[in-house]
């Protein structure tokens, strides 16, 4: 015991180094504080002093909200990066389309495969996605998903959340014609959109699962999805969103069956499993 003593004091002592330096409860917060104000600010400035609001979350202040917002997000909004880094394997090549700010791309995809190409045709978004969220595999890519090419020929895994309903039919179509030809036989389609009439910046709706799915049929065989309501923030606001994956093969869509993610195969009289998670 008296040879540990010196041990003790010089970790006691390098304990109240750091208090004393880097703070206590009060310090904390104060910074929580002075940093909440900061992101009120930038929220009054991007989305309610701004004639034109940005297309993409900056998910800065959306994390920060989780953690110390007087209106606290809830997880279940971030549940789209986790449905989609659990697919991805150690040496996939990504595509994600419409990816933002890039932290989702950067923090959930990122450490789960070999390459990520990114791209946005917002220049606010690759902007702060190069400034924010660069990572060594991932590229971000000014890019207009209808009208120009994909970065390369051929992906393993291409990602398309939350963007969807931005885009017209046609378009859509176009978009995904393109993602089919891009993947190999057991390449995977992954994504998700909100149901309903949500968004008013949206060119689309879809009222269900069942259109949503219908839509993906016609370029894939093999479609597989999963609802989940949530509330948005602590608005009364009820997200009804659908998560899908599509295949031309089962072989990596049965890799994630235990996720109560139903396989719809006749779409007319499909019954989708996960009203949560």
């Amino acid at each position: 015991m008296t040879a540990d003593k010196p041990k003790h004091l010089f970790l006691s002592l390098r304990r109240w180094k750091e208090r004393l330096l880097w703070g206590d409860r009060i310090r904390e917060q104060l910074f929580a504080w002075l940093l909440r104000r900061h992101y009120e600010s930038l929220f009054k400035r991007l989305w309610q002093l701004n004639e034109t609001r940005p297309h993409f979350t900056y998910h800065r202040l959306a994390w920060f909200l989780f953690g110390f917002g007087a209106n606290r997000m809830h997880p279940y909004q971030l549940f789209r990066a986790f449905y989609t880094a659990e697919v991805l394997r150690p040496g996939d090549v990504v595509l994600d389309i419409g990816c933002g700010d890039g932290f989702l791309t950067k923090h959930f995809l990122g450490s789960q495969c070999a390459q990520i190409d990114a791209i946005d045709i917002d220049p606010a978004a690759i902007r702060i996605a190069k400034r924010d969220n660069q990572r060594a595999n991932v590229t971000y890519y000014l890019t207009d998903a209808i009208a120009d090419p994909f970065p390369r020929r051929q992906y393993n895994v291409v990602v398309w959340n939350g963007a969807i309903g931005h885009f017209t039919v046609n378009d859509t179509k176009t978009v995904l014609e393109k993602i089919r030809s891009a993947l190999p036989q057991d390449g995977l389609f992954v994504g998700s959109e909100s149901l309903g009439h949500e968004g008013s910046d949206h060119l689309q709706f879809f009222t269900s699962a069942t259109d949503l799915a219908e839509l993906l049929h016609s370029e894939f065989p093999h479609v597989w999805t999963k609802t989940l309501r949530y509330r948005v923030f602590n608005t009364e606001i009820i997200r009804n969103e659908a998560h899908w994956r599509c295949s031309n093969s089962t072989e990596r869509l049965t890799e994630s069956s235990w996720l109560r993610f139903a396989p719809v195969q006749n779409v007319a009289a499909a019954s989708y499993a996960g009203s949560g998670a």
